[in-house]
């Protein structure tokens, strides 16, 4: 056994104990072996530095241990809070593939192809017969990718230059579509190219932060959920990126001159602990609850500055119409301009401890084209977006 080998056997060992519950698949583990992830990433750098390192041949076995780390890094962008392309975590890529259930013979669609590895898998995972179809917005990481098929000679995969939200109707219909990035809306093309009965995988964003990865099949005219899971993805870019997603300065809002000198009351609550640091982590699951339940909900950022060194975010409810903000920060909950949104906020809290304390992940997820006319029951939803329909349900 070389030593590349050793390093994919040890990441395999790593997946299977990270995912012992749904061990990761033969078929996925030998697509691994034969598709070596260090193939597919031509430049590295460490996360927190600026400083790109080429791989080659001669200085390949130094950067293998980063290269088989189980985590993701940077393919594109030189500051890390700005990432526009990554190589995904090597665990949770082979459990999506799992996911998505690929066979022998189908058809893929892949928005973001990044690096073109988990392309080259899904390659692998449907034979000779099957095709994907694989789109990369980035000219420079698209021609990086295509570079890398074409040198492996992997005929079955095909890296496109070009907007995935546009989907691909030359390659449609699609058994199978995976996103490997974040969407906060289904581009409408989606529920036409891809087949009855076919399975998307998608990162769905929130402006609560905190995305979720959801299994979907396509049913009749709708999308409807099969599992579903929290992650982290960078968003897409295009025309399906959502701006409105990114929190604002409070003192944006041209209400807030007038509003800062009508605090009415500041409250300790503590999220479930204290310490400064913890606050976005412990409030997450209640963040994603608020962007399914809360049309008020809105999230706010303090910018980094010479003391201090990255963005401080923190939420509350705008309620516009009445002059009412509440904020809820590491050391509380503060009211301005009169008590509505704290009260609906604290009616919210209580709702969501009623409900289990539940995150979107939580949810099961109907997704329409967004000229379908919907009726919401009780523990339902409605979230309207773009070009589709979001129908959140929740059953205790």
């Amino acid at each position: 056994m070389d030593l590349i080998e050793k390093y994919q056997r040890k990441l395999l060992e790593q997946s299977q104990y990270e995912y012992y519950e749904t061990p990761i698949s033969e078929a996925t583990q030998q697509a691994f072996l034969k598709m070596p992830r260090h193939a597919f990433i031509r430049r590295c750098r460490h996360w927190g530095t600026k400083d790109w390192q080429v791989i080659s041949e001669e200085n390949l076995e130094e950067h293998l241990a980063i290269l088989y780390g189980d985590n993701a890094l940077p393919l594109f962008g030189d500051d890390d809070n700005d990432v526009p392309s990554t190589i995904s975590q090597p665990s949770f890529v082979m459990r999506m593939l799992d996911m998505l259930q690929l066979q022998p013979g189908q058809r893929v669609f892949e928005l973001g192809a990044g690096s073109g590895w988990n392309a080259a898998l899904m390659g692998c995972l449907v034979g000779s017969a099957g095709q994907v179809y694989s789109l990369e917005i980035i000219p420079e990481v698209a021609q990086m990718a295509m570079d890398t098929i074409e040198q492996w000679e992997i005929k079955n995969v095909q890296i496109l230059q070009g907007d995935g939200g546009d989907g691909y109707s030359t390659g449609a219909p699609y058994d199978r579509a995976i996103f490997t990035a974040g969407s906060y809306d289904l581009p409408g093309c989606f529920h036409e190219q891809i087949k009855e009965g076919g399975l998307l995988l998608i990162v769905i964003k929130s402006e609560g932060g905190g995305d979720n990865l959801f299994l979907l099949r396509k049913t009749a005219d709708y999308f409807e959920s099969v599992e579903s899971m929290p992650c982290a993805f960078v968003q897409v870019t295009g025309k399906s990126k959502i701006d409105s997603l990114e929190p604002i300065a409070v003192e944006t809002l041209p209400e807030w001159t007038e509003l800062q000198s009508q605090e009415l009351s500041k409250s300790p609550f503590w999220w479930g602990g204290k310490g400064r640091g913890g606050f976005i982590w412990r409030t997450l699951g209640f963040r994603s609850f608020l962007g399914i339940t809360e049309p008020l909900f809105r999230t706010f950022k303090v910018e980094k500055s010479e003391t201090r060194p990255r963005e401080e975010h923190y939420f509350g409810l705008w309620d516009q119409a009445q002059r009412s903000l509440a904020l809820a920060k590491e050391e509380g909950l503060i009211a301005y301009g009169s008590t509505l949104a704290k009260e609906r906020l604290l009616e919210k809290i209580k709702l969501w401890v009623d409900l289990g304390m539940p995150s979107a992940s939580n949810f099961a997820l109907q997704v329409y084209p967004a000229n379908v006319s919907l009726t919401a029951s009780q523990n339902q939803w409605i979230v309207t977006r773009k070009e589709s329909k979001f129908l959140w349900s929740y059953q205790l």
